[in-house]
């Protein structure tokens, strides 16, 4: 065996190497989030400050999230209770779409697993396929109907399921809808509680050293310089950093996703019963957003002003309101792609300022999450491991292109037929992983994507049957059996899931109960 020299195995990360202080350029949910997790996982000979302005304002749409909040939720250590009252938040177990398919169609993409699983092989999508041939009337259940998450939005209920998801009860998740500006001050809270240092100032370039090109710090426009071993760039749309300083270049999806514009507005909280949803409403050019608040709604329109001008969307969105504006709707024009790398030479983006997907699907926060957690997992020394960074910028464009395919093929899959904008999208190209995609469900109802995929099979499964884009076939292995039989057990799963949902106490009573001490405090 040959003989290993003695120190070939010795640690190259003197500590001298080691990253000692952060710099987050940017505030919002973003730069709370980044500051807040930092100061969490390093240690404390890590100094993490975060420069922003009270100058300028933050894009503030993104007021709903996707179950793995709950996770960064728990990293950080926040009461769950807690954390709603003080964002004005509210319940999330899925989104419902309108109008996507067909105008007049509706279904909900609910968080968490089918009520309950018919064979250990084969997934219930193929059953409820097979029985739909021998029983495909009116008492019939849509697919929806065999999940539990469906039967408590219906019904306006709510509560966290248990840890035993065997259990028929326990069989769905929850995200949240918060107020972002409520949820960048809960944040700075947890972050300046944690050691992190925030400094007022208005950001007027970046300086450089020549040889590695790495930015050694930021300028104030009062003369100061920043300096940080590692600059968290959540800068947003403006990519202080990524984009300006150092040029990364920009990859432009638009010929897929042509919506370039957005107008946000809150309004009046509706009456009536508090719902554990978003909607996603489709208009004839893009599509409206409703997130329930604890004080008000949000709203939103998205569109492609190739499509339509400003004026004509402010007008749609102002008449499709449930309740009165609290104000005037504020323009928020973007572009919908990436930078080609997220984390070039000692800056790490995050958020807008690495990449915008509109948020059809609200995977906004997420994206900032998860790249928070894979800058805590690939953390480097002061060299900027160039492995580690490689690795990081893979992850991230994978994930980014997985997220796009799944948005991409809600205007891809429509039948509608009304307007310019949707004879576009219904006719455009998709890219090829999509497209593979798309053509491995429609031959036998399966599904092209592994397990690191941020939407799994239940996410697919409700999309593409929501929008009528059905297989031709079901499994081969459930064509042994009797599809009246089927068809009785489909029913009996549905009628379970909408038993296990009454059981659940209404949304709103569950807030009260359980977040209004927490409030009060």
């Amino acid at each position: 065996m040959t003989q290993i020299a003695k120190n070939e195995y010795a640690l190259q990360s003197p500590r001298e190497e080691r990253v000692r202080r952060v710099l987050v350029v940017g505030g919002g949910s973003s730069g709370w989030m980044a500051a807040a997790v930092l100061a969490t996982a390093l240690a404390r000979d890590v100094e993490v400050q975060l420069v922003e302005s009270e100058a300028i304002g933050i894009v503030g749409v993104g007021e709903a999230t996707i179950p793995p909040m709950q996770k960064f939720n728990r990293f950080l250590q926040l009461d769950e209770a807690q954390f709603v009252a003080a964002t004005n938040g509210t319940f999330k177990l899925g989104i419902e779409f309108h109008n996507w398919g067909r105008v007049g169609d509706s279904y909900l993409h609910q968080f968490g697993a089918v009520g309950r699983e018919i064979d250990a092989l084969v997934k219930l999508h193929h059953w409820w396929l097979l029985g739909r041939q021998a029983d495909d009337g009116a008492d019939y259940p849509e697919w929806q109907e065999c999940h539990v998450a469906y039967h408590a939005a219906v019904q306006n209920r709510f509560a966290p399921s248990g840890p035993r998801k065997g259990d028929l009860h326990n069989r769905y998740t929850h995200a949240y809808h918060f107020d972002a500006h409520l949820y960048a001050a809960h944040l700075r809270q947890v972050a300046e509680s944690r050691g992190v240092k925030r400094i007022e100032g208005m950001i007027t370039g970046a300086e450089r050293d020549g040889e590695s090109g790495f930015v050694t710090g930021v300028k104030l426009e009062d003369g100061r310089v920043l300096e940080a071993d590692l600059f968290i760039d959540c800068s947003g749309f403006r990519s202080l950093l990524l984009g300006s300083a150092l040029e990364e270049p920009w990859t432009d999806w638009s010929k897929w996703i042509p919506s370039d514009r957005a107008l946000a507005v809150p309004s009046v909280r509706a009456e009536g019963a508090l719902t554990p949803y978003t909607k996603g409403i489709a208009h004839p050019v893009g599509w409206q957003w409703r997130i329930p608040l604890q004080h008000r709604t949000g709203n939103g329109h998205v569109f492609a002003s190739a499509f339509s001008s400003e004026s004509e969307a402010e007008e749609r969105l102002l008449a499709t309101l449930d309740t009165k504006a609290l104000g005037d709707p504020r323009l928020v024009k973007f572009s919908t792609g990436r930078r080609e790398r997220s984390w070039v030479g000692n800056v790490v983006a995050v958020g807008l300022s690495s990449g915008f997907l509109e948020p059809l699907e609200s995977t906004s926060i997420h994206f900032v999450q998860s790249s928070l957690e894979r800058l805590v997992e690939l953390f480097p020394t002061r060299a900027m491991d160039p492995e580690l960074r490689d690795q990081f910028n893979a992850r991230t464009r994978l994930e980014w292109e997985q997220v796009r395919d799944f948005i991409i093929a809600h205007y891809k899959l429509t039948e509608r037929e009304d307007s310019e904008f949707w004879r576009y999208t219904r006719n455009m190209d998709v890219p090829d992983t999509l497209a593979q995609t798309l053509d491995v469900w429609r031959a036998r109802g399966h599904l092209a994507v592994d397990g690191g995929h941020l939407f799994q099979i239940g996410s697919w499964a409700s999309m593409l049957i929501g929008q009528r884009f059905l297989p031709r076939g079901v499994h081969a292995l459930a064509n042994r059996a009797d599809p009246a039989e089927i068809a009785r057990m489909v029913r009996r799963i549905a009628a379970d899931c909408a038993a296990a949902a009454s059981r659940l106490p209404l949304h709103e009573e569950f807030i009260a109960r359980n977040c209004a001490a927490k409030a009060a405090a």
